[in-house]
């Protein structure tokens, strides 16, 4: 299962397994031979668990727990007897900004607990964002040439901005800070993962995924989404993207790695809108308007210099992640 050098791993739990990453996260972790405890917030839910429990291996290898982020206690069962756990659920959306930034730290912090009380657990992978990488100090200025893992959004410029994206970059700033904090006091490997923005195919039956909101926000499809994406540029420096294969291969390298600690930038290129306009216009055979006041005062890269040099490589490019998107895209007809 592991290669030589790396730490093997029989049993797995993965939270939020219904969703985009999570579900491709569990199908990558039976490909490679794990266990996995899966939780969903519910089990008899078919339209979102068949897809599951239809993968390869599944039969055998996977499980599903009904676990609840909000109620303390509510991951024991699924985690009680697992070496690692991969934390990839959040709260849902239609919450209070208030209320999802204190859902999404009690979230970790409940699984984190519930990895105390297991015993059997030895590392934490929690899937962070690059919105806890904002390269801006508190007074909004940039002191960063490039994104890495030094990098952490400064929660006093986060309260100086009125778009309702700081909510969710203050969200993972401190829920990421909090499960550092608990790992470090109560001896728990807790390893983060900054993921970029995750582009690709998908097998579940849910479309509200960042390639359909990136693509569509791109070519004109809504301007909620294009105006967060022109936001994210704004305050980051760049858009960063990763193909969803290597984001889910990035946590088990992570997991399976032996000198593998803190936090680790996933990102396989970072560019420009009006950069990635030019990809979406070509594969798309399409033209593509840009304002010139959407462009971006300072281009910022992201590095994931750190995950390379561990040994990690990614198998995608980020013209690859669009193609393969922008095809599942036209396979669910969400796109003409």
């Amino acid at each position: 299962m592991a290669d030589e050098g790396k730490q093997t791993v029989k049993r797995v739990c993965v939270t939020g397994a219904s969703g985009y990453i999570g579900s491709w996260l569990v199908k990558n972790l039976l490909q490679k031979g794990y266990t996995v405890n899966a939780t969903v917030r519910d089990p008899g839910d078919e339209r979102k668990c068949r897809p599951l429990l239809n993968l390869a291996g599944a039969q055998d290898g996977l499980k599903l727990f009904q676990a609840d982020l909000l109620e303390e206690g509510s991951f024991d069962s699924a985690v009680e007897g697992c070496e690692g756990v991969f934390h990839v659920a959040g709260p849902m959306g239609g919450a209070s900004p208030e209320d999802f930034i204190m859902s999404t730290v009690n979230g970790i912090l409940n699984v984190l607990k519930a990895c105390t009380r297991a015993k059997s657990v030895r590392r934490v992978i929690f899937t962070s964002s690059v919105c806890a990488t904002c390269p801006l100090n508190d007074k909004g200025e940039l002191n960063h040439s490039y994104i890495d893992e030094t990098c952490w959004s400064s929660l006093n410029f986060l309260k100086t901005q009125v778009h309702g994206a700081t909510w969710y970059m203050t969200a993972k700033t401190l829920a990421e800070q909090e499960a550092i904090n608990y790992g470090a006091k109560y001896n728990l490997e807790v390893i983060t993962v900054q993921l970029a923005f995750v582009i690709g195919p998908w097998f579940t039956n849910k479309n509200d995924l960042t390639s359909f909101q990136v693509i569509s926000a791109l070519t004109g499809g809504d301007d909620i989404y294009y105006g967060a994406l022109k936001y994210m540029q704004s305050v980051l420096g760049s858009i960063p993207i990763v193909h969803i294969d290597d984001a889910c291969d990035a946590h088990i390298f992570l997991m399976e790695h032996p000198n593998a600690q803190g936090r680790h930038v996933c990102s396989v290129d970072s560019r420009t809108l009006k950069s990635l306009k030019d990809v979406l216009a070509k594969q798309l055979k399409i033209s593509l308007k840009f304002h010139e006041e959407d462009s971006v005062k300072k281009y910022v890269p992201f590095s994931s210099k750190k995950l390379l040099d561990m040994g990690f490589s990614y198998k995608h490019s980020l013209e690859q992640a669009f193609e393969e998107g922008i095809e599942c895209v036209k396979k669910n007809k969400i796109l003409n």
